[in-house]
């Protein structure tokens, strides 16, 4: 045996025989001295200073802090915080020491009870307090750093760099006396770097801290849990000599203070066992794991996480049946936990936590692509379960806020919109302007704080408190007779049967094929993302081409698209031919880059496959099948097109292409030409309304009534909604991060006033549309947006079904104002005339499309007939 692990193995082996031991006799945890002492201190002090007196405070302060170090820490922890809270404010004032000391306890509490979302306001009130009373003090060092923490649980990595550092760089000047603060915050600072993939920062920022520990007043277990901390950075960059050289320390320190069966050891093996599972020691390594989730003070995301490392360790050990088990436990934990705090958490906050969740699904995906033999319901059910969960749940709140009637409430809606409009504004304020940041800064603060006060009043007043627990079974009594579901899910394929000590994450897909008349869904192993990414980035330039030629080398622009959508057919779609046989409707789950891809228009020998069939139709997400019926039956059309986007009259020529893109400032700068054929659109789809819905109204808004208050007044109020217009995409970088703040739609006086004149795509998905059975977004690229992984694209296609349209007829790609409106005919006929479903229409519109230009020997290219497709419920 190698000498470096020899301590660390000796005393794992004791350890893990002790525990063993312990548990057959069913031996609870031993008692908590600090914490019982704590609480005969607490008792005398209420005995002897009753009320909200300092000595109460200080009494409360001690107990709590001693139950934050022993990890105990539970509701009663958090009701004594919530009442040092109070005790301090009215013994010594807001502006104090202990009422600092009690915020700072209750955020930290929070954060140990996985509220993260509730612990940040209280953590960000404790900084501006902190630096207001005790600004380049230990004091402002350790606030920096308690925020620090709560946004890494967040996974807001880049403030907790920014908080971290600053607090590093108040303790570098004033060392003398704040050894452990700086200590802390470089801890914290060096975990944020690993997780933002910058190791060699990382294991400096630990190398800094171990330099300092001499100078610091540290307990062996805290010098054992730095010396941890620095084994944990060693290995990330698989440095493994000193890795064992570090854990060895820690087992050696941690013992000597508290015993070989300390909770504290329990979390280094689990790390050892990520060393282990590297070097391929893998009984050594599965030891560990148990040991470390023995550990019954582990909070959830660590629970999580030490279910992912397991499953992974014994995915590459081949012991797969375990592996899988262990898998989809870290899945179904991090996915919970992704719930509850969605629910809390302003929407941008939401979508980054659960970008950062525990990769449990990985494991068990990884594991049906190297062995497709393997149950697949359970991995399936999982993938099922975890898609579109953010957007769903900010769906569900919205309701829930639509649902109230409380003045106060539509106060705080209207605050909330203006917040976000200032967002915007300041965003489109020019580079290098001074104060912009600032600005930004400050617009942002005040945005996510009334979301997040919303957010909280949503969760109190939640009609839904289940979590989502569909089954293959209940997917199988969705389908309609005669249809196939297809799920694309993109995952990290992790090594399988073999030793990886480099951990490598390769990007990859996977399909699953589910009919109604057989009970097993089948698994498909479609090889690496980058080379499907890839094909589906050059079907779109293909299609960038062919919008900017003028009908110059249609040709060769669509030779090119056909090229690389028949590759992209051959891997995504060929192989999946068996599985779907005999289908008469596909409903297609994409993920990713093929969100952005029209799978009508993948070539089948001369034409495409719209040409042949099965019809095919997109889902948001495999839940689409099971949608619940609305809260409200609405009726009626509204048709909205040709704003007057001069705020006159619609003047006669205009645009080509209905919308724009660029980056945050150009918003401002961009004019928006007439669009002669979408007003003509709106008459068109109102008069075969009116034709064939004779029973139900038709509201048309065109030229200088087109406006935004127009439309966000009716909306709500019909059945079907028609609005062909311009759009706006801007890059991800505006909105303060917010991707539906990059989206929206343009109406009448945009070129004269641009606040009142867009509606964004937040604003949309706050809309009550429950009801709306149809929403067609005439316009250009409006079914694009963010990719978000498992979340789809978030953008104007997504508002629309937050906020509960059921079907959305959308855009992939700029189209043309003419072809537009030609489509558009067709599909209304098809759903009117003819009563098709939402998926045959759109279907046999594309069709009819390609058939004409055919006819007339114009060019085929997909960009004229294949841009539009339908999304959301089927029927």
């Amino acid at each position: 045996m190698s000498k470096w692990i020899f301590w660390a193995t000796v005393v794992f082996a004791a350890q893990f025989a002790a525990a063993q031991q312990a548990a057959d006799r069913g031996q609870p945890p031993g008692p908590k001295s600090d914490i019982a002492t704590a609480a005969d201190a607490l008792k005398l002090a209420e005995q002897s200073h009753p009320g909200n007196t300092a000595e109460v405070g200080a009494a409360l302060h001690a107990m709590i802090q001693a139950e934050l170090e022993e990890e105990e820490v539970d509701d009663a922890t958090l009701a004594r915080a919530q009442r040092e809270m109070t005790v301090a404010a009215a013994a010594l004032g807001q502006d104090s020491a202990p009422s600092l000391e009690a915020i700072d306890d209750t955020a930290q509490v929070l954060n140990g009870l996985d509220r993260a979302g509730e612990a940040r306001p209280l953590a960000e009130q404790a900084l501006e307090t902190a630096e207001k009373l005790f600004p380049d003090s230990g004091v402002a060092m350790s606030a920096n750093t308690r925020l620090a923490e709560v946004c890494r649980t967040l996974g807001d990595y880049q403030t907790g760099l920014s908080v971290s550092g600053k607090a590093i760089e108040i303790g570098r000047k004033a060392k003398a006396g704040n050894e452990e603060i700086l200590i802390e915050a470089l801890t914290a600072h060096s975990v944020l770097k690993f997780l933002t993939h910058d190791g060699a920062g990382a294991v400096a920022d630990m190398e800094e801290a171990l330099e300092v520990a001499p100078g610091a007043r540290l307990s062996d277990i805290e010098r054992g849990t730095l010396e941890n901390d620095a084994a944990v950075q060693y290995l990330q960059i698989a440095d493994f000599p000193k890795a064992i050289e570090h854990y060895n320390r820690a087992v050696e320190l941690i013992a000597r203070e508290s015993g070989p069966q300390s909770s504290l050891l329990a979390g280094i093996q689990g790390n050892l066992a990520e060393l282990y599972t590297r070097t391929g020691q893998f009984d050594l390594a599965w030891k560990g794991f148990q040991i470390a989730l023995a550990d019954p003070y582990l909070a959830s995301d660590s629970l999580a996480w030490d279910h992912f490392g397991f499953a992974r360790s014994l995915a590459s050990g081949g012991d797969l049946k375990r592996a899988a088990e262990e898998a989809l436990l870290s899945a179904r934990l991090g996915r919970e936990k992704a719930v509850l705090q969605a629910r809390t958490l302003p929407e941008i906050q939401a979508l980054e936590y659960f970008k950062r969740r525990p990769l449990g699904i990985h494991v068990a995906l990884s594991l049906l692509a190297k062995h497709p033999e393997l149950p697949t319901e359970p991995t399936y059910e999982e993938v099922v379960r975890s898609r579109a969960l953010v957007a769903d749940e900010i769906a569900r709140r919205q309701r829930n806020l639509n649902s109230t009637n409380d003045p106060h409430l539509a106060q705080q809606l209207n605050d909330l919109q203006q917040a976000r409009n200032r967002v915007l504004e300041a965003d489109a304020i020019k580079p290098g302007t001074a104060g912009k940041s600032q600005a930004v800064a400050e617009a942002e603060a005040r945005m996510e704080k009334i979301e997040r006060a919303l957010a909280e009043l949503s969760a109190t007043v939640r009609a839904d408190e289940r979590q989502d627990a569909i089954t293959v079974k209940d997917l199988r009594a969705g389908l309609p007779p005669g249809a196939v579901l297809v799920s694309y899910m993109a995952y990290g394929k992790l090594a399988v049967d073999k030793v990886d000590p480099e951990r490598v994450f390769t990007g990859s897909y996977i399909a699953f094929v589910l009919r109604s008349d057989t009970e097993r869904p089948q698994a498909f192993d479609l090889g690496p993302s980058k080379t499907i990414d890839d094909l589906a980035i050059e079907m779109r330039k293909a299609v960038d081409r062919e919008t900017r030629s003028g009908g110059l080398g249609s040709a060769i622009n669509e030779r090119a698209y056909r090229d690389a959508a028949l590759a992209l057919r051959k891997i995504v779609w060929d192989p999946l031919a068996e599985a779907r046989k005999g289908a008469n409707l596909v409903l297609v789950v994409p993920d990713r880059m093929l969100n952005l891809i029209p799978f009508a228009s993948l070539p089948e020998g001369d034409g495409y496959l719209v040409d042949h069939g099965p019809v095919i139709h997109i889902l948001s997400s495999e839940r689409d099948l099971l949608s619940a019926a609305p809260f409200h039956r609405r009726s009626g059309l509204l048709a909205l097109g040709g704003p007057a986007f001069d705020g006159t009259q619609t003047a006669a020529g205009g645009a080509n292409l209905r919308g724009a893109q660029g980056i945050c400032e150009d918003l401002n700068k961009v004019r928006f030409p007439p669009l002669p054929q979408a007003a003509q659109e709106a008459v068109d789809v109102s008069a075969l309304w009116k034709r064939w819905e004779s029973g139900e109204r038709a509201t048309v808004l065109t030229g200088p009534a087109a406006t935004s208050d127009a439309f966000l007044r009716a909306a709500g109020q019909s059945r079907v909604l028609h609005v062909a217009t311009h759009t706006f995409l801007m890059n991800k970088s505006c909105g303060g991060g917010n991707p539906l703040l990059d989206s929206g739609l343009v109406f009448a006086g945009v070129n004269a006033d641009r606040g009142n004149s867009i509606v964004t795509a937040q604003q949309i998905a706050s809309l009550d549309l429950d009801g709306v059975d149809w929403a067609v977004l005439s316009a250009c690229n409006t079914g694009n947006g963010q990719l978000s992984d498992g979340e789809g694209v978030l953008g104007l296609q997504r508002a629309f079904r937050i906020a509960g349209a059921r079907s959305i007829v959308m855009t992939l790609w700029p189209v043309d104002d003419e072809m537009t409106r030609r489509y558009v005919q067709a599909l209304y006929r098809q759903r009117l005339e003819f009563h098709r479903s939402t998926a045959d229409s759109a279907w046999l519109a594309a069709r009819a499309m390609l058939a004409q230009r055919r006819a007339a020997g114009q060019s085929t290219h997909p960009w004229y007939w294949a841009g539009m497709v339908a999304a959301g419920a089927w029927q």
